[in-house]
């Protein structure tokens, strides 16, 4: 089954392109999630397997409650971008971004991307609320987060055992109203 749900949703930026994620990308999107630097980043403790890539990808396909775009950057797949947890009643979804390509990281990609997709979730979707979870020693994402918008609402500590030691999460949100005070021309 190929993710033909919103072929139409692709969305262009300045300097790149999400387009929905298809299944020709799911090997080197695995081989991010297994690095283990990059998994580190993402909260990620267990390698996944490629029966658990096809699982996730069919999961993606299937869900309502998931879209997921590849981030290509002059038609390079350089990360995935996504919205978890849409629920259309209280209007809120989870916002995530991997740029995957280490060469590609530092150059705004990440929030860029990052941007497309919360205007697309505001404006596109109609949310109120976007939140995400990031390590509060990620200090790069934490600070590209603030610079869209987001705020810390909250701090899960010792959320996560990873690497050998507890890891404390950030909960930040962005509101559609403040988003679009923020956006105006």
């Amino acid at each position: 089954m190929d993710n033909d749900r919103g072929k139409h949703m692709n969305l262009i930026g300045k300097k790149l392109t999400l387009r929905p994620l298809e299944r020709r990308d799911l090997e080197v999107s695995r081989s991010w999630v297994n690095n283990s630097q990059i998994a580190a980043l993402l909260l990620r403790v267990l390698p996944v397997t490629e029966i658990e890539q096809e699982r996730w990808f069919e999961s993606i396909c299937t869900s309502p409650n998931r879209m997921v775009w590849a981030i290509e950057d002059n038609s390079q797949h350089i990360g995935n971008v996504g919205l978890y947890n849409l629920d259309f009643v209280h209007r809120r979804a989870e916002a995530w971004t991997l740029i995957g390509e280490l060469t590609k990281r530092g150059q705004g990609f990440g929030r860029e991307a990052t941007k497309l997709l919360v205007d697309y979730g505001f404006n596109g979707l109609g949310l109120n609320k976007i939140y995400l979870h990031v390590d509060s020693e990620n200090t790069i994402a934490i600070r590209m987060y603030k610079s869209l918008g987001f705020v810390p609402e909250g701090e899960l500590t010792a959320e996560y055992f990873i690497q050998g030691r507890f890891k404390d999460v950030i909960r930040m949100r962005l509101l559609a109203q403040e988003w679009r005070d923020r956006n105006r021309i």
